[in-house]
């Protein structure tokens, strides 16, 4: 799974079974060149440090970590509009490897969020979905099992190399997202059964004027939204121990990702040949310490396939990708 610096969505995940409804779909929307080149005084430096700083600023002011929901068609909106304005006035906009991509998925899904693309996009896709999964099914055993797992696996990552003062924090806070997460769960289903008492006792009052309880979900949804959605707080947190997680899994299944590692190592998702070169072993195999130092733990660092699959077989959590492909 990968992004690339063009102005459209590219990757999507979701965790749902098919056919569902919701979509989470990963943009990036600035296109951002940078040469490296010899600084030849720190006022270059500095004024390189300050654009990037303005980018930063600049996302972060125009794309929220995560949107509310969408309809679906506005990806196919948004790639009509895109084919409209085309040079080639001869392209069909059935032609159009993007439009026809986001068709195929309005078939199969009735909403998408869109998350910041700001590197992180994949983790905070999958906890995102990965919460208002849980809330939406009302699923207590599989919320008890995921928060079980995360808070028995300090021992387990510290064994792979981590100190339990640096990761204690955001350990915490993922442990915390689960009891918030249950505790919504628990609210909804009283205000169900409030809900129903209250229009079995009021259904001939038509002054009834009371709407506490009439979108107990909804509420619950929106207070999982806006605990997500503020900035260097738990989505922040809680990605970062999900890299933690992906990176536990590799150090402690070599084994198992190490081949589709080392099939490719000149990687796309290394910076420079010399950080591809570096990942390699006195024996020419992968270093997985030094991928995960370098690919894995990092914020901001993109996420492959191999991230992919070790994140989802640590949390036992099904996964399907929507690659959108032009």
């Amino acid at each position: 799974f990968r992004t690339t610096t063009i102005p459209t969505p590219l990757g999507s995940a979701a965790l749902d079974d098919p056919p569902s409804t919701d979509l989470i779909t990963t943009t990036a929307t600035t296109t951002v060149t940078v040469t490296v080149t010899a600084m030849s005084s720190p006022t270059e430096h500095q004024l390189t440090e300050r654009q990037l700083q303005a980018i930063e600023d600049e996302i972060k002011s125009t794309q929220p970590l995560t949107s509310i929901r969408l309809p679906v068609d506005a990806l196919i909106h948004q790639y009509q509009s895109s084919s409209s304005s085309d040079d080639d006035d001869d392209l069909d906009d059935d032609d159009n490897g993007f439009l026809q991509s986001a068709k195929l998925l309005a078939e199969k899904y009735t909403h998408l969020r869109r998350v910041r693309g700001d590197g992180n996009c994949y983790y905070r896709a999958f906890l995102y979905a990965l919460a208002e999964r849980l809330l939406r099914r009302m699923e207590g055993e599989e919320i008890s099992r995921l928060k079980d797992k995360v808070s028995n696996s300090m021992e387990w990552i510290c064994g792979n190399g981590y100190e339990a003062t640096t990761i204690d924090m955001f350990h915490e806070e993922m442990v915390d997202l689960f009891d918030f997460v249950a505790a919504l769960a628990y609210d909804v289903d009283s205000g169900n059964h409030h809900n129903h008492n209250h229009n079995n006792n009021n259904n001939n009052n038509s002054n009834n004027n009371d709407n506490n309880y009439d979108h107990p979900l909804e509420d619950a949804l929106s207070k999982l939204h806006e605990r997500l959605n503020e900035e260097n707080a738990t989505s922040d947190y809680c990605t970062w121990f999900l890299r933690i997680l992906t990176a536990s899994q590799l150090k402690s299944h070599p084994d198992r990702y190490l081949p589709f590692l080392s099939a490719d190592s000149t990687d796309s998702s290394f910076t420079s040949a010399a950080a591809a070169t570096d990942r390699l072993g006195n024996d020419g195999t992968v270093d997985l310490s030094v991928f995960c130092a370098r690919e894995v733990e990092p914020m901001g660092k993109e996420c492959g396939m191999v991230q992919v699959a070790a994140l989802a077989e640590c949390l036992g959590a099904r996964v399907v990708i929507e690659y959108v492909d032009g």
